[in-house]
């Protein structure tokens, strides 16, 4: 278990639910972020939910 990078939640890295929001956060985290293993199921879906949403490069 550890912490996660932005709100301190204790995860465990290799034991993540599923889910698209999830994934796409895990993208981001390891091509954009640089921050793959570090941020939380909670975390990563908010900022997957939020790239589909709002990110203007990703493509149609």
């Amino acid at each position: 278990m550890i912490p996660c990078r932005h709100c301190g939640a204790e995860f465990d890295p290799d034991n993540l639910p599923g889910g698209t929001e999830i994934e796409a956060g895990m993208i981001l985290a390891r091509e954009r972020y640089g921050d793959d293993g570090k941020v939380c199921a909670n975390c990563l879906a908010s900022r997957g939910r939020l790239a589909m949403m709002y990110d203007p490069t990703r493509h149609n």
